[in-house]
């Protein structure tokens, strides 16, 4: 029981010092080949590993530790985003308009990434880029599509109603006919009767929008829309119709408050799309099977519209960016804090930053310089433009190669973290004469695990 006790004291204080950084993210689950490398990587380590003796103190414990827990931090961040989109994310391409106040575009289709841009064009209204791999077309608007709007009679507001009595009226749309009945009570006023009537048609909830409209004159009528806006296959340009010719009794409130005159048809948009006329019946609608295009105005005049197309996505490449150079940077912040105890983080940093130089040039026409300490700056409007311009395929290049060779090395550090401890050697083993087992587990080589059951 004591020796439990003194075991759980030891546990639960290696816990709270030496706890590392906690990670529910999906690059931290391995399969079975990726285990079975780091195995065999571990194994051949251990092979030749002469007997170190190592430095024993809470600095050098949190030290090692730190390395280990620091690399899979770098790894992660590494994995996730060349594994998230195709080469850093730099390949990601942008739907654009070249105006918006006439159309604006999300990209639908499975070429690229789909996403709406609000500031696609430079302040003169160009089009900023275009792979050539997926065309670019210019649409003029002529008309939008448009709902059908009833417009009443404007009534003195605070004069009395029609007497006092039930009344009731047919609304038709759609093929369906929807009888509206309600009551004219003693002191109701036109502006009563007219609010009461748009409640009872909203309320309705069958594709009709009503509202109360007043003038300068106090005067209001009541104004009737269709949710609806063009004119469907097959249908007239009335989609809805008001009527009470047929009730009963308790006619007379349709021609009095004047809703049934149309003051406008339902009608299409009507637009060109590269010179060839068309019409639809919203405004929203796919086109090329690629774009979702929603019309949003009216060409000034003839011979100006909007350009639509794709190009680079540079907010999301300098973002993917700014990730991966930020995980390096950390990386070397958190090792440089035990430059002065342990002589192995100077190798350490040392080793990243010949990789960082390796790809320096390469690097620097888009952005990225490294600094007197060995850390990376981005200059992101450099980045962008950089993108912008077609030089895309040449930061997917040196950057890939950047963080592959870094990876590789975050790699062989997390199998042997102990390489860059203070330690002592004490005994090498017979050069020639040691086998490979990976039963032969050692002290100096793994520190696989970041958390216990």
């Amino acid at each position: 029981m004591a020796y439990s006790l003194a075991l759980n004291t030891v546990y639960n204080q290696y816990l709270t010092t030496y706890a590392p950084k906690k990670s529910d993210t999906r690059y931290d689950t391995h399969k079975k080949s990726e285990l079975r490398v780091v195995t065999n990587s571990m194994a051949k380590v251990n092979k030749d590993a002469p007997l170190y003796k190592l430095e024993n103190s809470p600095e050098s414990n949190r030290y090692i530790i730190g390395i280990k827990e620091e690399t899979r931090q770098l790894q992660n961040t590494i994995t996730s985003i060349m594994g998230n989109t195709d080469a850093v994310g730099l390949n990601g391409k942008i739907a654009y308009s070249s105006d918006v106040n006439i159309a604006r575009v999300v990209y639908v289709g499975q070429d690229i990434h789909s996403e709406v841009s609000n500031n696609a064009s430079d302040e003169d209204g160009r089009v900023v880029a275009n792979t050539g791999e997926i065309p670019s077309h210019k649409i003029e608007v002529q008309s939008l599509a448009s709902s059908q709007v009833n417009m009443g009679n404007f009534l003195p507001k605070n004069e009395r109603a029609l007497p006092a009595q039930d009344y009731a009226f047919d609304l038709n749309i759609n093929g369906q006919s929807y009888e509206f009945q309600y009551s004219v009570r003693e002191g109701d006023t036109n502006f009563d009767v007219q609010g009461r009537l748009g409640r009872l048609i909203n309320n309705s909830n069958i594709g009709i929008n009503a509202t109360v409209e007043e003038d300068d004159l106090g005067n209001s009528a009541l104004k009737i829309s269709s949710a609806q806006v063009g004119i469907h296959f097959g249908e007239n340009s009335r989609v809805f119709n008001i009527t009470d010719e047929s009730i009963t009794k308790g006619r007379g409130s349709v021609d009095y408050f004047g809703i049934n005159r149309v003051v406008r048809d339902a009608t299409n948009a009507h637009f060109t799309i590269d010179g060839n006329e068309a019409e639809a019946s919203a405004n929203s609608f796919v086109f090329d099977k690629r774009f979702e295009i929603t019309l949003t105005g009216v060409s000034p005049e003839e011979g100006i519209g909007a350009v639509i197309g794709v190009k680079p996505d540079t907010e999301a490449a300098v973002e993917h960016v700014n990730n991966l150079i930020g995980g390096y940077n950390q990386f070397i912040k958190a090792i440089d804090e035990y430059r002065e105890s342990q002589s192995g983080s100077r190798m350490l940093i040392g080793e990243m930053q010949n990789i960082a130089g390796l790809y320096s040039e390469q690097m620097e026409s888009l952005g990225i310089t490294v600094n007197e300490k060995g850390m990376m700056d981005i200059d992101k409007e450099r980045l962008g433009r950089a993108i912008i311009e077609g030089e895309g395929e040449k930061a997917v290049s040196s950057l890939k190669q950047f963080s592959g060779a870094v990876l590789r090395k975050s790699k062989q550090i997390s199998v042997n973290p102990v390489n860059y401890m203070n330690k002592t050697i004490v005994e090498y083993k017979n050069p020639g004469k040691n086998f490979l087992s990976p039963y032969m587990a050692s002290a100096y080589a793994g520190m696989m695990f970041n958390s216990y059951c």
